[in-house]
């Protein structure tokens, strides 16, 4: 499908630039500049954020060497592999009991392990996993160490001393945004680092420069002509459907806003 979407952008003579990361964004009244790292520079009337996130990891030792291997960081994608088999899940938001709770569907048991006294998820999921018979909630528990053998997770030690010996691992701790080019671009980012765009941007705040007489459209930023979409986003649910679906409305509203420039 990828293969498809990248033909039919060829035959519109769009331009790939691969291998290229962005290093400054800047904007001078209706016009954008990009930098890429190879010093070359490109000008735009509108700019489209779409640079995704990391998954957090917990840098303990052998977390790194055990990654697709036992340790995961998508339940959807990979928890069918563990049927019949106990996992443990290292996390105490919504991502980490929601996924635990869609992992009961297929593993004998779920261990999760929170470093905190309590669950930050709501409250909703906190009674919906606290109540349920196949997961089992340690609090102020920390995985220290992973450990295997013949390439495989086989042993997870615990802050505590304990060890745990999971067929495989869901490590769920949050996401870091790939925002670190826009310091210096004026495109407002959130206190975790992901982009605010359309009426949150006016919402509670004196209005940004450029938006005196207009509202931001619903996917644009704090400069007008930049927009965001994916899990790049703040608010944004991180799923590949939704991210899909933004990319697809910023482009009908960058056609709108070609119109006004």
């Amino acid at each position: 499908f990828s293969a498809q979407l990248r033909a039919q952008a060829e035959r519109l003579t769009i331009e790939f630039l691969q291998a290229q990361n962005v290093t400054d964004l800047h904007s001078d009244e209706n016009y954008h500049y990009v930098t890429t790292g190879d010093g070359s520079k490109y000008t735009a009337c509108a700019v489209l954020i779409a640079t995704g996130s990391r998954y957090k990891h917990l840098s303990v030792p052998g977390e790194e060497d055990y990654i697709g291997a036992g340790i995961h960081f998508c339940a959807t994608c990979d928890g069918p592999f563990y049927k019949g088999e106990p996992v443990a899940v290292i996390g105490g938001g919504n991502s980490a009991t929601e996924e635990s709770l869609f992992l009961t569907k297929f593993v004998e048991k779920v261990t999760l392990l929170v470093r905190g006294e309590e669950l930050s998820a709501s409250k909703i999921l906190q009674d919906k996993v606290l109540s349920h018979p196949q997961i089992d909630v340690r609090f102020n528990t920390e995985a220290s160490e992973f450990e295997g053998e013949e390439s495989k997770l086989k042993t997870i030690k615990l802050n505590n001393g304990e060890e745990i010996h999971p067929a495989g691992a869901f490590i769920f701790i949050g996401q870091s945004p790939n925002t670190g080019f826009l310091a210096e671009s004026g495109v407002e980012i959130n206190e975790w680092d992901f982009i605010v765009s359309g009426h949150d941007l006016v919402h509670d705040a004196p209005r940004p420069a450029g938006y005196e007489s207009r509202d931001p459209m619903l996917l644009e930023t704090s400069v007008p002509g930049i927009f965001a979409a994916g899990d790049v986003r703040a608010d944004s649910t991180k799923q590949v459907a939704s991210a899909a679906g933004e990319g697809a409305t910023a482009a009908l509203l960058i056609r709108e806003y070609l119109k006004t420039v």
